[in-house]
């Protein structure tokens, strides 16, 4: 940018403050602004567009008849829905990736992430009965277990997922 466009910057203090653009300092020199404001809002409170997908998905999902398989598959239970929703409530990050929802025939609902070289799986058959699938093909990590209270292990693999 020339030095006269620079100059005429001066009285931009609201871009200054959200961090967008730089303006020169008293003396006529560029500053460097960092960008503190945009990590903030970057890693903050997850971006509420994956609510609504989410959500759409799992009200079809609850709506879908007994054996909807044709193998005599269940209705799927309207508590194991909720408490995925409530638990991608806790767990989801700004940028963590909005996961498939799948139906099981056993009545529960399947939260899917298969991206960044992980496959991350959690089968909830009803509230507090869940199972965990976990694999890390970079860091060859697998994992399975069942979990009914400490989610710690979900929260720790969506994590992984959401910084790589």
């Amino acid at each position: 940018m020339p030095v006269s466009a620079a100059v005429r910057l001066e009285n931009l203090t609201d871009t200054v403050d959200a961090g967008v653009t730089s303006a020169p300092s008293r003396r006529g020199e560029m500053e460097t602004f960092s960008f503190e404001k945009f990590h903030r809002y970057y890693d903050a409170e997850p971006d509420r567009k994956w609510q609504v997908e989410v959500l759409n998905r799992l009200v079809k999902l609850v709506s879908l008849p007994a054996d909807w398989d044709g193998y005599g598959a269940r209705e799927i239970r309207r508590d194991a829905a909720m408490f995925a929703l409530e638990l991608l409530q806790h767990t989801m990050r700004s940028r963590t990736p909005v996961p498939q929802v799948v139906p099981s025939s056993d009545g529960g609902v399947q939260l899917e992430w298969h991206e960044k070289s992980i496959d991350l799986e959690l089968h909830i058959a009803a509230p507090y009965d869940c199972e965990i699938w976990f694999h890390d093909g970079r860091d060859n990590i697998l994992l399975s277990k069942e979990i009914s209270t400490d989610f710690s292990v979900f929260s720790s693999a969506l994590e992984r997922l959401t910084r790589r």
